[in-house]
């Protein structure tokens, strides 16, 4: 399970950092996730809550981190996004 998480939050993280236009090395981003392991009738059910950063944090010359937003991802982007993810898990 925390293989795949890894998964989805380098895929999110990825996209949200490239969407900024930054390269992948100059910025980070961050995200709260909760692993509910049981769905509302008690069925096994595993899956992620999670919460991101709507922007990225940049990293200055000298050290100092400025935050910048990225726009909410559109219904193109969020489906690219689940295949993207769905093929990465896949093939792990």
């Amino acid at each position: 399970m925390g293989a795949v998480l890894g998964i989805v939050y380098r895929v999110i993280a990825t996209h949200l950092i490239r969407k900024a236009g930054i390269s992948v090395k100059r910025a980070r981003t961050g995200a709260v996730t909760l692993i509910q392991r049981f769905g509302g009738a008690l069925n096994l059910n595993v899956h992620f809550h999670m919460l991101f950063l709507d922007g990225v944090y940049v990293e200055g010359p000298e050290g100092s981190l400025t935050f910048r937003w990225v726009k909410a991802p559109t219904s193109a982007e969020l489906s690219a996004l689940a295949q993207h993810i769905a093929s990465r898990v896949g093939r792990f």
